[in-house]
């Protein structure tokens, strides 16, 4: 059976690294839609929501959820075009950016960095567990010692047994794995709004102290700019879904506002919901309980609801846990698949397993949560940045398909021993900028101006500006651009655009410097039968040297030039 479940993650591995053919695309608008929508909901968005209400005041927390998550989508999913337009996973073009080798090392600290999201899932499984059980009259006092790390590492067991059955279990897991999170989300909003009125929701505010506690010493337009920080963090981190679904869509618009409306409706709504649950848990007096019991929705349910209620959502909710555990579980593995083709998937997500499984003994992911959230973002918001620009202004739109998929004789991305130096060295230098603006760690703040675009729109806008002008810089672009024989660069070649003329004002300066390159060489320009020769004219020379370049403005002093060069010349 295992050699079974490894030839058909092998053919997952082998098709889904494969350009689509427009003949192969199944995904409308719609369906992507709902797929998206159902990527990005999990019970962690309850966490992201309780979170939020510790900083701003209800209405300020759905402007931070659902504006700012549309707004980092927006420009985040751009890059969902090449997905499309190919018929290819990011990761295939990240192959030019990080280099064949590269992109592997990337792959590993982007799980490393997400994958936390899942110890959140498995801790809220198991206090889902302990709070029903003290319910239905167990006493938690009374049991075992460790019993809720035993239930977290159960959800992780649990869920990479799932993934270890491979595609099929995995897909009747997320058709059962929405549906069940949906419900749980629509009925947890019934409740809230049957046990509490709408104003002490719609007016709800954190008390000073709260707000103290959770971010000490910040101004209140410094915990305004945190918690929409927050929410950048929180959707830049749905990279996933930009992946496998994109290539399947049969028209880039459908890809594009698909991602837009299904990660940043549903998941601000669940966001929204968690927010609401948590309102409503303090307004029925049970805010002297721990922070993480709050968030859990089966305690709400049990507490507001009947004990049916409470036992259906046990069920629902556990499910939910698991199942989410096992999709993620094998779609990292997929990925790890694809870049280690030659370690087995199965001991990949064993990997995982314990990776996680070690996150839940550490048990320090909730409690800094804020802190996971803003770390997670300094990598994601440089690598959405370097996929941006490289994408639209360096490669244009255009892809060595062969050297991306290291067919023999095809090393256009091989670059430095397989690494492109210099996309890793800009994607380090954007996960400094966001340091330089915020300490995650210690809460400080090191600029107060750059804070206003907040760690993660600094970090974005950051990188992205800084790999766009070296990439200018002709040596450097010579190493990004080895696929240009394969990929031109044709926009600026316009064969009906007039030419451009030097700016008069520089002319000064352009002799001046030529002049001082070549006094010390002696130049001596003699002109011959010149009397009365005025613009237009064309001038023809043998290129000898690059002094060409600071002999030629001397000699047609004072008139300016176009120069006219082969295609080669300006690539």
């Amino acid at each position: 059976m295992n050699q079974k479940v490894e030839n058909e993650i092998n053919h997952e591995v082998y098709c889904g690294i494969l350009p689509m053919k427009d003949t192969e695309r199944t995904c409308g608008f719609l369906d992507a839609l709902l797929i998206l929508s159902g990527y990005c909901i999990a019970t962690w968005s309850y966490t992201q929501g309780a979170y939020l209400t510790g900083l701003v005041s209800f209405k300020r927390l759905l402007i931070t959820s659902v504006a700012g998550a549309l707004l980092m989508l927006l420009v985040y999913q751009l890059p969902v075009i090449l997905s499309t337009r190919f018929g290819i996973d990011i990761w295939i073009w990240l192959r030019s950016v990080f280099g064949v080798k590269g992109v592997k090392i990337i792959s590993v600290l982007v799980i490393i960095v997400n994958f936390p999201w899942y110890a959140v899932c498995c801790d809220l499984f198991a206090k889902s567990m302990i709070n029903l059980a003290s319910a239905f009259g167990v006493d938690p006092a009374m049991l075992p010692p460790g019993t809720e790390l035993g239930l977290e590492l159960l959800c992780v067991v649990v869920g990479t047994a799932l993934a270890w059955s491979g595609v099929k279990t995995i897909g009747w897991t997320t058709r059962i794995l929405v549906p069940l999170l949906l419900t749980v989300g629509i009925f947890v909003v019934v409740v809230a709004f049957r046990n509490v009125p709408f104003s002490a929701i719609w007016n709800y505010a954190p008390s000073a102290e709260m707000v103290a506690e959770t971010l000490p010493g910040k101004t209140p337009n410094e915990i305004y700019l945190l918690a929409l920080e927050a929410n950048f963090a929180f959707v830049i981190t749905l990279v996933g879904g930009m992946a496998g679904v994109p290539r399947q869509c049969k028209s880039e618009k459908a890809a594009y506002y698909a991602g837009v409306l299904g990660q940043g409706v549903a998941g601000s709504f669940f966001v929204i919901i968690g927010a609401v649950m948590m309102i409503a848990m303090q307004y029925k007096g049970f805010s002297n309980l721990d922070p993480n019991e709050l968030t859990d929705p089966t305690r709400m349910l049990s507490t507001m609801a009947s004990p049916i209620a409470a036992l259906a959502s046990l069920l629902l909710v556990a499910f939910a846990n698991i199942g989410t555990q096992a999709v993620g579980s094998y779609l990292y593995g997929v990925t790890l698949k694809s870049s280690f083709q030659k370690i087995s998937y199965h001991k990949l997500i064993l990997i995982l397993c314990a990776y996680v499984a070690v996150l839940c003994i550490w048990g320090g992911v909730e409690e800094h949560f804020g802190t996971f959230l803003t770390i997670t973002a300094c990598v994601y918001a440089p690598l959405a940045a370097l996929l941006f620009v490289d994408f639209f202004f360096v490669r244009r739109q255009g892809l060595d398909f062969r050297s991306a998929y290291e067919m023999k004789g095809h090393t256009n991305y091989v670059y430095t021993h397989g690494f492109n130096l210099v996309g890793i060295i800009v994607l380090a230098i954007g996960f400094c900028l966001s340091l330089l603006v915020y300490d995650p760690i210690s809460g400080t703040i090191h600029s107060h101006i750059l804070f206003k675009l907040t760690p993660t729109g600094f970090s974005l806008i950051g990188t992205g500006v800084i790999y766009f002008l070296i990439s200018k810089f002709p040596p450097i672009r010579r190493y990004l651009r080895k696929d240009t024989a394969v990929s031109p660069i044709t926009k600026p070649f316009d064969r009906y655009r007039v030419p451009p003329r030097q700016n008069i004002f520089m002319l000064p300066f352009i002799h001046l410097i030529c002049w001082f390159l070549t006094a010390p060489y002696g130049l001596k320009i003699k002109k011959v039968n010149m009397e009365g020769i005025k613009p237009p004219y064309l001038v023809l020379g043998s290129h000898h040297s690059f002094t060409d370049f600071y002999v030629t403005p001397l000699a047609l002093f004072p008139h300016r030039a176009n120069y006219i060069s082969e295609l080669e010349g300006f690539e």
